[in-house]
């Protein structure tokens, strides 16, 4: 069930990006754009259901229904402490939820294990790897950005990548109904 909202939301995700950087992000329009990556409100509230998202991950360590109070509170604190004194918030709290949604996209893959995911497994190692370069550079979206609003390469190459990610879910998700493994 969670791979398949996992798949869902990758698909709907990456068809907006696509439409982001393919129609939306242009040379006349950069200007306001840039600024995304800097924004505090919208940063705080992903950055806050990133981790709400990231509370089952702490099992290992904490057993979450014993402890969710405080690991609810512990993530509130967290994105308030991350609100007032972060910067570049959206582009961390983007780059959280692409590093929690391809393990968690993985992990949840290899449980099901549907016939010809490694394209999938790809796919989510790219962005999972570039929302660790995300996190730690989280300028770099807004560099991005320009790029694409400049460039027509970089453009179409953000484009049909974003595309190929809608097109890996897509093929996970028909691959696991057809054969019911979800």
């Amino acid at each position: 069930m969670l791979l398949k909202i996992l798949l869902y939301a990758n698909g709907f995700a990456s068809i907006l990006l696509s439409i982001f950087f393919l129609f939306v992000l242009r040379k006349d329009n950069i200007q306001k754009w840039e600024k995304l990556p800097r924004e505090r409100w919208s940063g705080g509230i992903l950055g806050l259901l990133a981790l709400f998202a990231f509370i089952p991950n702490v099992e290992p360590m904490f057993p979450v229904e014993r402890n969710l109070g405080i690991l609810v509170l512990a993530a509130i604190v967290l994105a308030v402490l991350c609100f007032l004194y972060a910067d570049h918030l959206f582009s961390r709290a983007i780059a959280g939820i692409l590093i929690l949604n391809s393990h968690a996209a993985l992990a949840e893959s290899n449980a099901a294990n549907i016939a010809g995911s490694s394209f999938f497994a790809v796919m989510m190692l790219v962005w999972g790897s570039f929302g660790i370069l995300l996190a730690a550079k989280p300028y770099l979206l807004r560099d991005l950005m320009r790029k694409c609003a400049s460039s027509m390469y970089w453009k179409a190459g953000t484009g049909i990548f974003t595309f190929l990610w809608f097109v890996s879910s897509l093929y996970m998700l028909t691959n696991a109904v057809w054969n019911k493994n979800i």
